[in-house]
């Protein structure tokens, strides 16, 4: 069995009033920051489901990086969150309900602040020259009680938006899989975010894209990656470099049904030896952490 370290694919940003996304870099699970001493994490109280998206969640708004894969359709994927964090770090995310925005732990462990843009396509556009963008500062969130930052294990999070947000079009929640959900193994998944379009690209890409891939067993995942391959882990196979890369961490994994997008991973780790090279990508499992993230959220799941 080959076992291969791996990396965590989240980016640091240098300190400044404009977004540079050149300077974006790869932060390593194997050097895991410290927690902060501001940290404003918090400690959920348990909420009994009555929030329930189902009437309405996961519909796509066109029909149709992330390495290998194209741009979206600009607001098609309406749940898509981009996480400037701190100003030091970007991450994705996914938009559950008009008060919650899922993400990984290793997004969200030790921060203080998210600058959360909702219903953006080009992130390096200003909120001016992209009128359908909302953006919403947050300080308040919980990573889930077991994270575990050596192996990436039980990479999930949640922010609380300071408010409840307005659906518009372009701003919409995603639906989430429920714990009776099927493990996809041989289905086709749906990546998106702005990560790095290849290993050689110097930042993340301003615009979002996404790619279709095929989901595979957990136990062909931990042939490279061994024990960290949990069964709170959902993988894919990205051979011909078709994947999500550096930048797209916390965003969404997505198993289309019918037109609706139910999301059943959370961007977690690939291999260090690069995005292009092959090996799987892993994700956190939806399923795997829904009545977490319904108990914290009131969420119906």
């Amino acid at each position: 069995m080959k076992v291969l370290a791996i990396v965590l694919t989240a980016f640091i940003v240098s300190q400044a009033a404009a977004r540079d996304l050149s300077k974006y870099q790869s932060r390593s699970v194997l050097y895991p920051r410290l927690p902060s001493k501001n940290s404003n994490s918090f400690v959920p109280v348990k909420r009994s489901p009555t929030i329930n998206t189902r009437g309405f969640c996961g519909q796509a708004n066109a029909a149709g990086r992330i390495v290998g894969g194209t741009e979206a359709v600009p607001h098609s994927l309406p749940w898509q969150v981009a996480l400037f964090i701190d100003d030091q770090y970007f991450c994705g995310g996914s938009l559950i309900s008009n008060e919650w925005v899922l993400t990984a732990a290793h997004c969200a462990d030790a921060a203080v602040f998210f600058d959360i843009y909702l219903g953006s396509h080009n992130v390096r556009l200003t909120a001016a020259e992209e009128p359908t963008r909302v953006e919403i500062r947050s300080t308040e969130y919980t990573v889930h009680p077991d994270w575990a930052s050596i192996r990436a294990r039980n990479d999930v999070a949640l922010i609380k938006l300071p408010a409840p947000i307005e659906f518009t079009p372009e701003i919409q929640p995603v639906c989430l899989a429920p714990s009776t959900e099927s493990d996809h193994t041989g289905d086709i998944l749906h990546i998106s975010g702005w990560g790095r379009r290849s290993d050689n690209a110097l930042g993340i890409s301003p615009v979002l894209h996404e790619v279709d891939v095929p989901c595979i067993s957990n136990a062909e995942c931990a042939a490279t990656f061994g024990n960290t391959i949990q069964p709170g882990n959902i993988c894919v196979d990205t051979t011909g470099g078709h994947g999500s890369c550096d930048g797209d961490s916390g965003g969404p994994l997505t198993f289309v049904n019918g037109g609706v997008h139910n999301q059943v991973g959370i961007v977690s780790f690939g291999s260090s030896a690069g995005c292009e090279v092959g090996y799987p990508d892993a994700f956190a499992r939806v399923s795997y952490y829904a009545d977490w993230i319904s108990s914290v959220t009131g969420l119906i799941i």
